[in-house]
């Protein structure tokens, strides 16, 4: 059996519009929209609202999952990917996230992931 090969990208996104960040239920659509973007395969989608305002939401995915977590009073969502399948789906689906939320400032991480780099070591 072929080991999973993962990557992980983490971003956080700064100066976007806050009209993307307050409601959970938002957070829901941009999810679906990048899930099927993407090409991935979504298996349900849920948010958390905080008050006054702001949310957590993921995507769980056959692949692993997507997360967002707002900070309206700063602008901010931070992101976070992680698939066990297609790399190009996974940056795609970053890719679409960019778009949507149209950052004025970007900071990433791209993490390859390999479960030999554990097995190896044992």
């Amino acid at each position: 059996m072929e080991m999973p090969n993962s990557i992980h990208i983490i971003a956080d996104f700064s100066g976007c519009d806050i009209n993307l960040l307050e409601a959970g239920s938002r957070g829901e659509e941009i999810l679906a929209k990048t899930v099927s973007e993407s090409g991935l395969t979504c298996i349900l989608i849920r948010y958390h609202q905080f008050e006054p305002s702001g949310y957590t939401a993921a995507a769980l995915l056959t692949e692993s999952h997507i997360t967002l977590h707002t900070w309206p009073e700063f602008k901010s969502v931070q992101i976070d990917i992680f698939t066990c399948g297609s790399h190009e789906k996974a940056r795609s689906a970053y890719e679409t996230l960019k778009k949507i939320f149209a950052p004025e400032k970007v900071a990433e991480q791209v993490l390859l992931r390999k479960l030999t780099e554990i097995s190896s070591s044992h």
